[in-house]
């Protein structure tokens, strides 16, 4: 990626995942289209986003008053991608890896996309939110 400041933008979840995963991949679209990504860098950021807010809503036990929020930006260290979410705490370091894709529904690979295509600068629990922050590769 060519380093830059990148124009930041966000938009926020709610206890409707279908339409939070749709309007997170539309975030990184935008983004993508808005700070000038090549087609690849903008592939992997809609596949990275998609996956990690999928697994909020598949894995992190959302229950009534669920929020949270996707922020993209960056600068000259790189592309940033920070989740916060009310969800149950979970830190994807700590996380078993899966070998292969679950064969019922197709899914069970997207921990190791993320972990391939970012790495994982920090992840804390403040209050009832959990933090996770991404910096994807170049």
């Amino acid at each position: 990626m060519v380093r830059r400041k990148f124009k930041p933008l966000s938009c926020d979840l709610d206890q409707d995942g279908p339409e939070s995963v749709h309007r997170a991949v539309t975030l990184a679209q935008l983004f993508s289209t808005t700070n000038g990504l090549n087609e690849v860098q903008a592939a992997k950021l809609a596949i990275l986003i998609e996956e990690a807010v999928t697994n909020l809503y598949d894995h992190g036990a959302i229950g009534s008053g669920f929020f949270g929020r996707v922020d993209l930006g960056g600068d000259d260290g790189g592309l940033m991608v920070i989740v916060c979410d009310s969800g149950e705490p979970f830190d994807l370091r700590d996380a078993a890896g899966i070998d292969m894709p679950n064969p019922e529904r197709g899914g069970g690979v997207g921990l190791a996309m993320i972990r391939a295509w970012a790495d994982v600068v920090g992840y804390r629990r403040e209050g009832a939110m959990n933090r996770l922050e991404l910096r994807m590769r170049h």
